[in-house]
């Protein structure tokens, strides 16, 4: 579970990098901050739809094996 949260807070940090560097923010400036906050409340809110979207095709699914659908009947003589 620890590796997990390491991964997600990397990934985080990656993104949150990859929106300053693409915007050419200052993060010392008060409106690039704000720009900042706005780009990566948008990128979790397409990221979330994303997961959903994902979930959603997975679940829809038909994950079990398909069974042997003949009878084994046996005559009665």
């Amino acid at each position: 579970m620890g590796k997990l949260v390491w991964i997600i807070m990397l990934f985080i940090v990656v993104g949150g990098y990859m929106i300053v560097m693409n915007n050419d923010l200052d993060l010392d400036d008060r409106s690039d901050q704000t720009t900042f906050v706005k780009e990566i409340g948008k990128w979790f809110l397409r990221l979330g739809k994303s997961t959903k979207d994902t979930v959603g095709y997975a679940m829809d699914q038909d994950w079990l094996p398909e069974g042997n659908n003949t009878l084994n009947i046996t005559e009665d003589n």
